[in-house]
């Protein structure tokens, strides 16, 4: 089986801090969106689809229950089937697929009118960002999470806690990358909401044309990388 981690010396060009820093604006952009544009659901934040689901209950909209449960199921559903694909994949560029199918995924949705259900919609942008986040999930060896940012978050504060207290400057470096990442996110959110002020439901083929340029560069590395490595 050929794998990116079967080898030590081979760059892994999956988790350097560029592609993690790109992948985040993704899942910040894509959150924004689904918030603004689809009924307050979060594509990739299932705490808060939780919590939001609650309340639905509370107040006996059993159609927004039904949205929020959607939604997490297919993005339980695409951590699933994307990790059975990194189980078993023969190739150097399997996480390109994940990539794909969201470009795809985002493409189509821009296309869909206001009126289209949100339990369509939601659930489908939740399967894919369940895809990257599975696909894509350490950055330089480090674990990360680019759809959401509790985590990174968490991460920052307490490696940069840890180098106020021990004075290990591999800490702080590494409370820096999560913050970048954070910033990511955030930056990524922003430019989403305020392309939805001119694009409105087609804000997201913005994301759609910034994973394909991912893809490409993602896949020009691995074969730059490999054509160097095994020749």
């Amino acid at each position: 089986m050929i794998r990116d981690e079967a080898d030590e010396n081979l760059p892994r060009i999956h988790s350097t801090k560029f592609m993690a820093v790109a992948l985040m604006a993704v899942g910040g952009f894509v959150n924004a969106y689904t918030f603004i544009q689809r009924g307050g659901v979060l594509a990739a934040g299932q705490t808060g689809n939780i919590i939001f689901m609650s309340v639905n209950v509370v107040n006996h909209d059993f159609l927004g229950v039904k949205t929020k449960l959607a939604t997490m199921l297919a993005f339980a559903l695409g951590c699933f089937i994307e990790q059975i694909l990194k189980e078993t994949h023969r190739y150097h560029y399997w996480r390109i697929s994940a990539l794909l199918v969201e470009m795809l995924v985002f493409f189509v949705v821009g296309w869909l009118p206001k009126s289209t259900p949100n339990m369509i919609v939601g659930p489908a942008l939740a399967f894919v960002m369940a895809m990257q986040t599975t696909a894509f999930s350490d950055i330089q060896g480090m674990g990360y999470n680019n759809v959401f940012t509790t985590g990174n978050i968490k991460k920052s504060m307490v490696t940069l806690a840890t180098y106020l207290v021990t004075g290990r400057r591999k800490q702080l470096r590494t409370s820096l990358t999560y913050l970048e990442l954070v910033l990511g996110f955030a930056f990524g959110a922003m430019i989403s909401a305020l392309l939805q002020n001119i694009y409105a439901e087609a804000t997201i083929w913005w994301a759609s044309a910034l994973v394909a340029l991912i893809a490409v560069g993602y896949g020009i590395a691995i074969y730059q990388r490999n054509k160097n490595y095994y020749q």
